[in-house]
């Protein structure tokens, strides 16, 4: 045993020299916290209970499927699941993973100067924009009238940032929550959730169109104001080398988030329903 534990002293001795290097390459979860609070996107994390409720509320054809009981399970089950803590503590989780420290650092340096405030609450009021038909027609007036420049900056921003592509994943993933739950609810074996994703993941090109261009048209809204000078700059770290890597993270990290959380909601009514019929049955 001597023997052996000094053949893996160098080893062991090589793995703790480089703990503090590996330390080093990641951020911590202070400085994760303070990206999520900045980018806007805690902010966003209230919405999607409500959303996934109104979803599956709205649709006649589930809603007429369930007992009192078994909505009333699904909902709380989506409000536990979809809580902004929760949502909050997995993507916390996966930038520590996956965002580099120096692309931390820009990200916050955009994120934290006047323009990328400014910018980041425009943003923020898009939610309103693209739920009042009104609003979202004089926006469709102002995209027809840009200047061909102006229109091509909007472009440019979609393809940097990949706001179509994260739009669609966070409806796929919303879908896929109220899927996999409403099976969990009603079928009599538990469902295939890489099955249903693989399935919803086939309207992905149709979802990423539809969103592009609704986003070009909330751009016109969001953005009117904002001077060129200043929407060349925001491009301009969108189309960096750290403004891409810090939006694809971001990305990434809600996805991670929210594909957790319809698994959770899943595994809630599954766990309910079965019991549900085994005092049924008992």
């Amino acid at each position: 045993m001597f023997k052996l534990m000094k053949l893996l002293l160098p080893t062991v001795v090589a793995l703790l020299a480089a703990a503090p290097a590996l330390a080093a390459d990641r951020i911590s979860a202070d400085t994760a916290t303070v990206i999520i609070e900045k980018s806007g996107v805690s902010g966003q994390l209230a919405d999607f209970a409500p959303s996934i409720r109104a979803g599956i509320t709205t649709q006649p054809e589930l809603a007429s499927k369930l007992t009192e009981a078994q909505l009333a399970t699904l909902l709380q089950a989506f409000d536990e699941a979809y809580a902004p803590a929760r949502l909050a503590a997995d993507i916390n989780a996966e930038l520590i993973r996956s965002l580099k420290p120096a692309v931390a650092r820009d990200a916050l340096g955009w994120l934290e100067s006047e323009l990328g405030s400014r910018i980041t609450a425009l943003e923020n009021g898009a939610t309103e924009l693209a739920n009042d038909p009104d609003k979202m027609a004089a926006a469709q007036t102002l995209m027809e009238r840009l200047p061909p420049r102006r229109a091509e900056r909007y472009i440019a921003l979609m393809k940097a940032t990949g706001a179509d592509e994260s739009g669609a994943q966070i409806m796929l993933n919303s879908s896929l929550g109220i899927a996999y739950a409403a099976a969990a609810t009603l079928s009599a074996t538990r469902p295939d959730f890489d099955a249903l994703r693989k399935e919803l993941e086939s309207s992905r090109p149709q979802m990423v169109e539809a969103l592009g261009n609704a986003y070009l048209v909330m751009f016109a809204s969001v953005y009117q104001d904002v001077a060129e000078a200043d929407l060349d700059r925001y491009l301009a770290f969108a189309e960096s080398p750290s403004g891409k890597a810090y939006h694809r993270a971001v990305t990434a990290a809600l996805d991670v988030a929210l594909t957790r959380a319809a698994r959770e909601a899943g595994r809630q009514v599954g766990d309910a329903e079965r019991t549900r019929k085994g005092r049924a049955a008992a």
